[in-house]
């Protein structure tokens, strides 16, 4: 039985993505894990209805840029 629930790896794509967006705004790499544990408390404490909606506006302005789609095929290694 897996551990993680799909909803978690998407999750999870998600906040590589924002991570990496971070960076190229010029976040530090020391700061990518801290940076990481916050973009995925904001989804996880999130209400489930407020979640959904984050992850539809992440989905789709991700995907507009290509951001998503790079985040998806690094995690699919």
């Amino acid at each position: 039985m897996d551990m993680m629930s799909n909803e978690t790896l998407a999750l999870a794509t998600l906040v590589a993505a924002y991570v990496g967006v971070a960076k190229g705004f010029g976040l530090k790499a020391k700061w990518a894990n801290l940076a990481a544990v916050g973009i995925a408390a904001i989804f996880v404490l999130a209400p489930d209805v407020v979640r959904q909606k984050i992850i539809e506006i992440s989905v789709v302005g991700l995907s507009a840029t290509g951001t998503y789609q790079l985040a998806k095929k690094r995690e699919g290694k």
